[in-house]
């Protein structure tokens, strides 16, 4: 059984790349895009969400407690944990989630969102002393980058060698990167694919 954490700061996206997970087993898509397989959802809990209103805005949620997904494999009956703590590192509650959930995981997958300050971002994992040696890094929100094609492709390639070098100073590999968008928009299929596609790959090993 694999356990898997989802880090991250407030607002990059953790809880959407649960849900979209959990999307793509409910409604039998997960076995029909590359690299899938058919599988269930066992458990999902998101009750620590918390909806924050914002003015002029659409708002978002808050993660108070750990988000949980249990999803199970068909085939071999192997069952896998995903937790995605809150990024509020102001709240006690919150950090201790943050500290348990990296000391218990199997792998952890950093999120960053590639439409916010990487500096604020970072802060985050400033407070988590503990960390394995390697972690994956998936860039969320690939759909609010601005620019041509080529711009993007320039500034992604920047915004890694930001987080390699952030990581390399504190001893930690970051092994691969996954570009998702966990929101499902119809121009963004391929990057809503490899949303699911990423926790299949870490959950079994196959990277």
């Amino acid at each position: 059984m694999a356990i898997l954490g989802l880090m991250g700061a407030m607002n990059v996206g953790k809880t959407a790349v649960l849900k979209m997970f959990v999307d793509y087993v409910e409604k039998n898509k997960i076995g029909k895009i590359k690299g899938g397989m058919d599988c269930q959802i066992e458990k999902q809990d998101f009750k620590g969400e918390s909806e924050i209103e914002v003015d002029g805005d659409d708002g978002y949620s808050k993660t108070i407690t750990p988000n949980k997904v249990v999803f199970t494999e068909n085939k071999s009956g192997a069952s896998h944990t995903l937790f995605a703590p809150g990024g509020d590192r102001d709240r006690a509650v919150i950090r201790m989630g943050i500290i348990t959930i990296s000391r218990i995981a199997r792998q952890i997958v950093g999120l960053f969102a590639l439409d916010q300050p990487l500096k604020e971002q970072f802060k985050l994992y400033d407070l988590i002393r503990y960390m394995p040696k390697t972690i994956y890094v998936c860039l969320n929100k690939y759909d609010l980058l601005e620019g041509s094609e080529d711009d993007k492709v320039k500034k992604v390639e920047s915004i890694k060698s930001e987080i390699e070098a952030y990581f390399k100073k504190r001893r930690i590999t970051v092994k691969g990167f996954f570009q998702t968008c966990a929101i499902d928009k119809p121009d963004f299929i391929d990057y809503n694919d490899n949303t699911a596609r990423m926790i299949l790959d870490l959950a079994l090993g196959r990277i």
